[in-house]
C-alpha cells in the first residue's frame, strides 16, 4: 500500500482526487458538495476497509488545486498542463500516488478528516445491511455472500449511503 510505505497512515487526509474512471471515480458526477462526508475504502479478501472519514471543504478543478498548493506543485517550473504537474509532482512527492494515480480532473479538499488507517474493517453485520440511496429509492449492496463481498463492482464509484449505513459507519469512528 502506497500510503503505508510513505508514512501517511495515522495522518489526516487533506484531499482526494476524482476523475472519469472507476478506479478514481468522480465526486462531481456523484454530486458531492461542501460539508458532505466521504468514506474512502478498499476491499481485500471480501472485506471492506474504511480508510478515513473525510468532510469536504471544496471541490476544485485540477487547475485550481494545483494553483493552491505551491508546496506540492512549484510555480517556478514550466509545465505544459496541470496534468503534467500532477505526474511530475509524484517524482518529488511519491506519497501523492496514494491519492492520484490516473486521469484526475477534480479534487475534493478536506475540511477535516480522521487519521488514515487500514485496519478499520466493516463488521459483517454492517456489510450485510449496507444500503445505498438515490433520489428514487434505497438498494442493498450487491454481491454479499456469507459475510464477504464477492465482487468489487458493487463498491466501485461514489455512492450515497442510506442514513442507517451512515450511522453504522459513523459509529465505527466514535469507538
Amino acid at each position: 500500500m502506497i500510503a503505508k510505505r510513505n508514512g501517511l497512515m495515522g495522518r489526516p487526509v487533506e484531499f482526494l482526487f476524482g476523475g472519469p474512471h472507476t478506479s478514481q471515480p468522480s465526486f462531481q458526477r456523484a454530486g458531492v458538495a461542501v460539508s458532505d462526508v466521504v468514506y474512502p475504502i478498499f476491499v481485500q479478501g471480501g472485506q471492506i476497509h474504511i480508510l478515513a472519514r473525510v468532510v469536504t471543504r471544496a471541490i476544485l478543478s485540477v487547475e485550481e488545486f494545483v494553483a493552491s498548493r505551491p508546496d506540492l506543485y512549484p510555480t517556478d517550473r514550466i509545465w505544459h498542463s496541470p496534468f503534467q504537474k500532477l505526474d511530475m509532482a509524484v517524482e518529488t512527492h511519491p506519497w501523492l500516488r496514494a491519492f492520484c494515480w490516473t486521469c484526475s480532473d477534480h479534487v475534493a479538499v478536506a475540511e477535516h478528516s480522521t487519521p488514515l488507517a487500514h485496519d478499520m474493517i466493516l463488521p459483517v453485520e454492517f456489510l450485510q445491511r449496507m444500503t445505498y440511496r438515490s433520489k428514487k429509492a434505497e438498494r442493498p449492496l450487491k454481491g454479499v455472500v456469507d459475510g464477504k463481498l464477492t465482487s468489487i463492482n458493487a463498491v466501485q464509484g461514489v455512492y450515497r449511503l442510506a442514513d442507517s449505513t451512515v450511522s453504522d459507519f459513523d459509529g465505527l469512528f466514535q469507538q
